[in-house]
């Protein structure tokens, strides 16, 4: 089982949320960002790391809110949300496509991976 850091990020009432570009696995699915976390890193190491590396931003991860499972075929993963706020920098797409702000009744309106479905819910 992989372990994997997703970052909740709220603005106004909206939550971000990103497309996986063409050239990623999953590609064309929606998910709160985040990614592995590296050896020797603990979760809110590697959630500020990844966000930095994909869009460029500084953030503080907050709380733990939730862990999730989801199998994949090939694969497994947990998945522990954070809440994570944006801090500094403007988003820029390195491993993404486009970049959303939703209500969070609009969120289930996107194509949200396996593992990502399961943190919207338990929003």
């Amino acid at each position: 089982m992989i372990t994997v850091v997703a970052a909740i990020i709220k603005r106004n009432d909206t939550y971000f949320l990103a497309r996986r570009a063409p050239h990623k696995d999953h590609a064309g699915k929606w998910e709160f960002p985040g990614g592995k976390i590296d050896q020797g890193e603990i979760p809110e190491q590697a959630l500020e790391r990844e966000l930095y590396e994909e869009f460029g931003i500084q953030t503080k991860t907050g709380k733990h809110l939730v862990t999730t499972q989801f199998d994949y075929k090939t694969f497994q993963i947990e998945l522990m949300a954070y809440e994570s706020t944006h801090l500094k920098g403007d988003f820029q797409l390195r491993d993404h496509d486009q970049i959303v702000w939703l209500q969070l009744n609009e969120i289930g309106d996107y194509d949200l991976s396996g593992a990502d479905r399961a943190i919207w819910q338990a929003l």
